[in-house]
């Protein structure tokens, strides 16, 4: 039942296509379904649609079952869901948050994937999950590493997204001394190149980085007995209470032959505990434990180091014997996986997570607030008052 309205929770994203004039339109349909019952009103709305003095937004609302358009003052609270994928986007982004100076920010992002590893290195526990993790160097740091792999290497960009540009290098078997590379390219388009030399092979990696920073890692052999590359994404989330809760599960399955299990590269989804019991047989349930007890004792470590989190997307790796690798977090997690699976109770939180933990912090704005990373306004400047339940 709806209940007294609170405020408006606004979320920024990329705009849509010429199905849905928003981007991610089944997640924004459930999330304004069920915003009454927090008490919350949401309109999307991309960077160009902030004003410039930050004081409207222009936008879109649910209304029935249509997307109507619609301009209203600067939300309450924004939920910055904006994947930048050019400097464009970036600047744009930022000029719209530091417009924005009156709403609250509903979480931090993480940093770069080398920064997150930096941080959770330090703890042992956590630094147990992690793969051998490099900064890419040039040629010669590359070749170092392939020297020391009997498996190739896996290179991935810092700031990457879905997959995109990621590479395999490994020895060529067909060519003895050559380079075999496979991957993505920037449109998550299937990259596969031999080289006879493994110099030249060496070459067209640098030149295909071209400056961007890129981390290293031993590439792990995650794909399941039908040959698929499977990963396991666990979405974590903060509820009403400001309290991490583990909002759903699920193992996403790429195309056999293919190097990553990401849902935007072909994959798909399934259940985890049939597809674990299939896999690792007796010891699926064990795996399945220790996967529950990770995935809550990260989100607290990353909050330590960036500051506050609303949510992380976990994705995880299982060796053959039975060894969880932390492959990434991300701060901005789909829920694609869900609807595949057909899990609608995890549909379901997904979307009203968001809504819970945003009445959260508007009921506790007005109180004094700490935490002991800090943190920090959509201005990107440190401010006195976040959450409490950060300390």
């Amino acid at each position: 039942m709806p209940v007294s309205e609170l405020g408006c929770l606004g979320v920024l994203n990329g705009g849509g296509s010429k199905d849905s004039p928003v981007a991610e339109p089944v997640f924004c349909s459930l999330l304004c379904r069920a915003a009454p019952k927090y008490g919350l009103r949401v309109i999307l709305f991309t960077p160009d649609g902030v004003s410039e003095d930050g004081r409207t937004v222009s936008g879109f609302i649910r209304s029935g079952q249509e997307w109507r358009a619609a301009t209203s003052a600067a939300p309450d609270i924004v939920y910055n869901r904006m994947f930048c994928r050019s400097p464009e986007e970036r600047r744009s982004t930022s000029r719209a948050l530091n417009a924005l100076t009156g709403s609250l920010a509903w979480s931090r992002g993480l940093p770069d994937k080398w920064k997150v590893y930096e941080i959770l290195q330090r703890n042992r526990r956590a630094s147990a999950l992690l793969p051998e993790t490099k900064r890419y160097d040039g040629s010669r740091s590359l070749e170092h590493m392939l020297a020391e792999r009997e498996d190739g290497v896996f290179l991935k960009p810092r700031a990457g997204t879905h997959g995109r540009r990621t590479l395999h290098a490994a020895p060529c078997a067909a060519s003895p001394g050559g380079l075999l590379v496979r991957g993505r390219d920037g449109q998550n388009r299937e990259i596969i190149r031999g080289f006879e030399e493994r110099r030249r092979g060496l070459e067209w990696i640098d030149r295909f980085i071209g400056g961007q920073g890129f981390i290293m890692q031993p590439f792990l052999q995650l794909s399941g007995s039908g040959g698929q590359p499977f990963d396991l994404r666990v979405l974590m989330q903060k509820d009403g209470g400001g309290r991490w809760t583990l909002a759903g599960m699920a193992v996403r399955l790429g195309l056999r032959g293919s190097l990553t299990s990401n849902l935007h590269g072909g994959g798909t989804a399934v259940h985890p505990s049939s597809f674990l019991r299939k896999q690792y047989g007796g010891a699926a349930e064990e795996i399945l434990r220790e996967l529950t007890l990770a995935a809550a004792y990260l989100p607290p470590l990353l909050e330590a180091g960036c500051g506050r989190l609303g949510e992380l997307g976990l994705d995880f790796g299982i060796d053959p014997g039975g060894r969880i690798w932390l492959l990434e977090a991300n701060s901005k997690p789909g829920r694609s996986a869900f609807t595949l699976t057909g899990d609608q109770d995890a549909a379901r939180r997904s979307a009203e997570n968001p809504l819970s933990y945003a009445r959260y912090l508007l009921l506790t704005r007005r109180r004094p607030l700490r935490t002991a990373a800090g943190g920090y306004g959509l201005s990107g400047k440190l401010i006195s008052m976040v959450p409490k339940e950060d300390s």
